[in-house]
């Protein structure tokens, strides 16, 4: 049913470039930012196809950029569509930084007062464009060119004055590595795109708009230009996400005696990294492996919660199950909201700074650039960002001490209301440990913004 080749290629594929940027850009005139983006549009990548030989395009806009460039356009009425697409995306209050900031965990040392180092807010983006690249050269080259481009023709960049290439960029680990130590790229949805309801796979409604159905009731909800411009686009939450590096070193090295007990001295850290995550930091999950990782990653994807009702093998809090909950029961309203499966989302994203394999820190900016696809900004990007502060998703965490008040090990805002910071590890034999959790990340910049199509980038650039 989805024309793949009408996606843009990062939603269709990972990119298998070594190199990654995100640069942020405000229009001045409309006209003008149209024949920019006239420059550089026909470059971006599409579908499945292998990625250039040269740099990747790929490219994302707000509702005010897309208003701006569609302003006046013959059957393309931008109040009506401004009624028509997702309220969560067209209301400046519903954004990321605006009334649901503190309920998505985005308070205290991740409230969006701080963000994007203070130089703009999330608001004034109209355009994202994520370039991929082969090497440094290129990747000086093409920013250099694009930069031109863009300030002759009063395309302003949002720039970020503490990084080296004044923009988010960083790279894909070589051995696959985040900061944390854990292999990234392991779970990834397995999206029927031609809608043939094959078990086990990903409804294509979840990642992409334009073909709302009653189990997907997804935005623009009536056929008609808007709904035609949204098809196959994607909505992408971009996040700018702080990993405390030292700090995580130092948990592990400071709890390590109360595991040591149970799992011996050598095992301690890594049991208690494979606890917070839900999978041991080489990949294999702790369902399959709760007592020790194998010598080998085992990576196959296909496991449940549905055996292990009190988190004896992968405890209730641990990220991935909370990020996925898979076959774990949601609470019926949860249930009736999502009757095909918890929400689901495709990400994509990149490791920058430095790494750092001690418990002192170095003053470095260090941390992940991640960019989540998804076709409900509330019922998907939102609703996973307030699980991870809050877990009264399904009835299993009221069996935890204030269970319903639990977190993410990893991703919760410790500073968010009533948040419990107990983290309790079952054992065998009813016994448990319990650790205090930590601050592990801190948000530090948060954007809601759109992939069009192929078609509708070209309908935007249109004379």
């Amino acid at each position: 049913m989805v024309d793949i080749a009408n996606l843009q290629a990062i939603i269709a594929r990972s990119s298998t470039k070594p190199l990654l940027a995100v640069l942020l850009f405000k229009f001045g005139d409309a006209g003008r930012a149209r024949a920019f983006l006239q420059q550089w549009i026909p470059r971006t990548a599409a579908g499945r196809a292998p990625d250039p030989a040269g740099p990747a395009f790929h490219f994302m806009f707000s509702w005010k950029g897309i208003e701006a460039l569609m302003a006046g356009r013959p059957g393309f009425d931008v109040a009506q569509g401004r009624r028509e697409f997702d309220v969560f995306f067209v209301d400046p209050a519903q954004a990321p930084d605006g009334g649901v900031a503190e309920q998505l965990g985005f308070s205290g040392t991740s409230a969006p007062a701080a963000w994007w180092d203070g130089n703009f807010k999330s608001g004034d983006v109209d355009l994202a464009i994520h370039i991929g690249f082969d090497t440094a050269e290129q990747k000086s080259d093409c920013l250099a060119e694009l930069r031109q481009s863009a300030a002759s023709f009063g395309v302003q960049e949002l720039t970020l004055e503490g990084w080296d290439d004044s923009a988010l960029s960083g790279s894909l680990p070589a051995d696959g590595r985040l900061h944390f130590g854990y292999r990234d790229g392991i779970t990834a949805p397995n999206i029927d795109w031609q809608d043939a309801g094959t078990p086990g796979m990903v409804n294509c409604r979840e990642i992409v708009v334009g073909y709302p159905n009653e189990d997907f009731p997804t935005a623009p909800h009536n056929p008609g230009p808007w709904q035609d411009f949204a098809r196959d686009g994607s909505f992408v939450g971009l996040s700018w996400v702080y990993q405390d590096v030292a700090g995580f070193n130092k948990f592990l090295q400071d709890n390590a005696p109360l595991a040591a007990p149970h799992v011996g001295p050598e095992l301690a850290e890594e049991w208690i990294a494979a606890k917070l995550m839900g999978r041991w930091r080489h990949g294999s999950p702790l369902s399959r492996f709760p007592d020790a990782p194998p010598s080998t990653p085992q990576l196959d994807d296909s496991f449940g919660y549905g055996d292990d009702p009190d988190g004896v093998k992968c405890p209730l809090g641990a990220h991935i199950r909370i990020a996925n909950c898979r076959d774990q029961p949601m609470k019926y309203a949860n249930h009736v909201r999502f009757p095909k499966g918890p929400p689901r989302v495709i990400r994509r994203g990149f490791s920058y700074g430095p790494r750092l394999d001690s418990v002192q820190d170095d003053g470095k900016d260090r941390g992940i650039v991640g960019l989540f696809y998804f076709a409900r900004i509330n019922e998907q990007f939102y609703t996973i960002l307030r699980w991870m502060q809050k877990t009264e998703f399904a009835d299993a965490y009221k069996k935890l001490p204030n269970g319903y008040n639990a977190q993410d090990a990893l991703t919760g805002n410790r500073r968010y209301p009533k948040a419990e910071t107990q983290f309790g590890v079952p054992l065998k034999d009813n016994a448990s440990v319990t650790f205090r959790l930590e601050e592990f990340i801190r948000f530090k910049g948060v954007a809601v913004l759109f992939a069009p199509s192929m078609r509708a980038l070209n309908t935007m650039i249109s004379a």
